[in-house]
């Protein structure tokens, strides 16, 4: 309706009387006394507030961490670099890691190392035989003896399926 009244009173192509332009203006004031436009106008949606800029940290005292003497083995399996298993033979013996996340509190992260054939590793063998059952009694474990019974877990499954 606004843009009508406006339209109305600045359009040159129509021409009003003097009586007519006075009724236009009456019924514009009586239009805005009824309808209250700016009280209909939509509710405006601000864009949050900026967050406050925190004030720049100080740096952090720098932590000394002792490391043991690692043994023959870890170093061997450092030295060792991913292959990617498509190009292996199917009955060639690999090395299939497999790393556990702290999926609960009283976990530790730890990596699991075992020894199957490619052709499991190749047909993704091994991650259906994992339940949470498994998982619960491994982690309890030292990682050696996880490792076993880990290992004979998957070997019994494999023998099975």
């Amino acid at each position: 309706m606004t843009d009508t009244f406006k339209s109305l009173h600045q359009n040159e192509l129509i021409e009003l009387s003097r009586n007519e332009q006075t009724q236009l203006e009456k019924l514009e004031k009586l239009w805005l006394i009824n309808y209250k436009p700016l009280e209909r106008l939509p509710e405006s949606n601000p864009c949050p507030l900026p967050k406050p800029k925190r004030a720049p940290r100080k740096p952090r005292k720098s932590t000394v961490t002792t490391t043991t003497t690692i043994s023959s083995e870890k170093t061997e399996m450092q030295n060792e670099q991913y292959v990617d298993p498509t190009t292996l033979d199917d009955n060639l013996d690999i090395v299939y890691r497999i790393n556990i996340p702290r999926l609960r509190p009283h976990w530790r992260h730890s990596s699991i190392d075992l020894q199957i054939k490619a052709y499991i590793c190749k047909n993704n063998l091994i991650e259906p035989l994992i339940n949470w059952e498994l998982l619960d009694t491994v982690m309890e474990l030292p990682l050696e003896e996880a490792t076993n019974i880990f290992q004979r877990h998957i070997d019994e499954m494999l023998k099975t399926a």
